[in-house]
Order: C-alpha cells, then structure tokens, then sequence
C-alpha cells in the first residue's frame, strides 16, 4: 500500500496513478482536510473544500490511527531526531501508519519527509501527462 500524504490528496487530479497499487488514506489527513473546510476564507470556497473532502470520502476508506500506530510514532520520531532533523508532528504521525502497515508515503513535500525515508519509502507523486 501507498499512503498519501494531505497535499496529495488536496491536488489528486493533478497526478497519475499506477492502477496496480493500493492506496490509502490517513485519518490524520482527513483531520487536516476538515480544519481547511472550517477556515476557509469564504462560504464559496467552503463549500468547495466540503463537497471535495466529501469526494474522497466516498473515495478512500480512512485509515484509522490505533496503539500500533503509536508505536510506530514512537520509533519514527525517535529515529529522525536521533539524526539532529526536526520533526514535524504531522507528518512524523503519517510516517508512523505507514511504518505500522508497511506502507510507502507519497508526499509532494519530499524534504518534509527526508528525515523519515531512512524507515519508510518516500515517494513523489508522478504527475498527469496533460
């Protein structure tokens, strides 16, 4: 399975996917979606980022975080401060359900995750060929 950081999601239309994979998606991100419906600058642009999320509800089964995943989370942000990087939370608990499942993340931020890549696959979104 191939899990997809938020920032692949927000932009799905603009990548391909290998139709051979399984991908996923992380409750985590759902949470970070939900907070951009709320603060959206405008009721317009509110709605759009609502009917959006609704989308990939119907299009993902939302993977849920549990204990192992806090395992995980501890060996994942251990390991990368351990290095000297820092760690941003977010994506350090996103790296841990992929390491907890034995996932790949696919992020478009790759430096976000370069602390991590040592203990999980990171990879970038391949873009669509317009």
């Amino acid at each position: 399975m191939i899990l997809l950081d938020t920032n692949v999601l927000i932009d799905l239309d603009r990548y391909r996917f290998d139709t051979r994979e399984a991908y996923g998606a992380s409750i985590l991100s759902r949470a970070e979606l939900e907070f951009g419906v709320q603060v959206a600058p405008s009721a317009e642009s509110m709605a759009v980022r609502a009917r959006r999320l609704a989308e990939l509800d119907d299009r993902f089964r939302w993977i849920e975080f549990d204990v192992a995943c806090t395992r995980s989370y501890g060996i994942i942000a251990a390991g990368a401060r351990a290095t000297g990087a820092r760690v941003r939370s977010k994506d350090a608990l996103i790296v841990a359900q992929a390491h907890r499942y034995g996932a790949a993340v696919m992020t478009a931020n790759l430096d976000d995750f370069h602390p991590f890549d040592h203990l999980v696959q990171v990879l970038p979104p391949a873009p669509r060929i317009t």
